[in-house]
């Protein structure tokens, strides 16, 4: 069994993973017209698409006066989340060659992912911000919140993707899987409708879907400024801390047989 822990191989790492998570997001669209800019255009024209489609449908429903802010505040977070599952999930296998050879650390290869997804995060929340001023939204100082808020979101992210980067070296099906859930999972949650079609007595029980806490939480800061209660703060960090824990344990369980079948 490897005898190392997460957060001091991550904590030795962190230059490279920074370094890398950035390159990663500068040269993601390399060789086109307008490279960078298209980590935004891509999820501007789904948020554009989703307006359209429905905001004649439920925007009487929603929360706040527009169903393109109240959009973008469930959107932008959930795609960056999901991101960071797909990618990490992938991370093994597109560093393979790394991991034959070297001795770095499997987990440096999700956590440059994960990171690579906050950057962008932390980008669409700077953009939401003016955007939410001009569309009623309701800012205040809960806004310092939200960096906190994606980390924790991110770190949720990490956790997941670490688990299911080590089950499809073993599993290759998995990857298949995750295409297929992934888009059924974000209509798990209010992200693209309201919450009001939802019974009552059902709210509560949406927390126990992991990054539904993190997004409501975005999402009540920007239209209401409305702060997180206490027991959504530990719902959240109770989340994240379980599933970084669960893939400490299953990274160190399977290191060696996931380096032995790559």
């Amino acid at each position: 069994m490897i005898k190392h822990w997460l957060f001091k191989n991550l904590y030795q790492y962190r230059r490279y993973i920074f370094y890398n998570a950035w390159y990663e997001l500068r040269y993601r669209y390399a060789g086109t017209g307008i490279g960078i800019l298209w980590n935004i255009i891509h999820p501007l024209c789904e948020i554009l698409i989703y307006t359209v489609v429905f905001s004649l449908l439920i925007s009487h429903g929603v929360r706040g006066s527009s169903y393109a802010l109240y959009l973008m505040t469930g959107l932008l977070p959930w795609r960056t989340f999901a991101e960071t599952i797909f990618q990490g999930s992938n991370a093994f296998i597109q560093n393979s060659i790394y991991l034959r050879r070297l001795t770095i650390p499997s987990e440096v290869f999700v956590a440059k992912a994960s990171l690579t997804s906050l950057f962008l995060l932390l980008i669409y929340l700077a953009l939401i911000l003016p955007i939410g001023v001009l569309l009623g939204g309701h800012l205040g100082l809960g806004i310092f919140l939200l960096p906190i808020l994606g980390l924790l979101l991110q770190g949720l992210g990490f956790g997941m993707g670490l688990i299911l980067a080590n089950l499809q070296i073993l599993f290759p099906d998995v990857k298949q899987i995750l295409q297929f859930l992934i888009p059924l999972w974000s209509w798990m949650m209010p992200i693209f409708y309201p919450e009001t079609i939802i019974p009552k007595n059902l709210l509560p029980w949406l927390y126990l879907n992991p990054p539904y806490a993190f997004i409501q939480s975005v999402r009540n800061i920007i239209l209401e400024n409305k702060m997180p209660e206490i027991h959504v703060w530990l719902i959240m960090l109770s989340w994240t801390g379980l599933f970084i824990w669960l893939s400490n344990v299953v990274n160190q369980k399977l290191q060696d047989e996931i380096r032995d079948v790559i």
